[in-house]
């Protein structure tokens, strides 16, 4: 299945990578292959991350990886990351519609 980002996931994505390329290469690069593999694991395995009871949106699933955290919804065609952030960030206030970026 697709996955697919969403607005504000893409542009939290790109803040996050440009954070890390100005103070660490290595850990922007590591944390571009962890995004990555991430997609494919999802991708694969839909329901990979758990429902999320604390997240405003029924169905949404948090997937985990190292210290960040994917929040995604399943749609019919394609998989929607609405939020990326950090674990130590409080859950996102998703937003009613998926807003994806191709």
């Amino acid at each position: 299945m697709r996955v697919v980002l969403s607005k504000s996931a893409a542009s939290w994505l790109r803040t996050e990578m440009h954070y890390l390329q100005q103070r660490n290469t290595a850990a922007a690069k590591h944390f571009a292959a962890r995004i990555a593999q991430a997609r494919l694991v999802i991708s694969a395995h839909p329901e990979a991350g758990p429902v999320a009871r604390s997240l405003p949106v029924p169905g949404a699933r948090t997937f985990v990886i190292g210290d960040y955290l994917l929040d995604y919804l399943i749609e019919a065609d394609r998989i929607v990351i609405v939020t990326i952030r950090h674990g130590r960030m409080r859950s996102a206030d998703l937003p009613l519609e998926a807003d994806p970026e191709d």
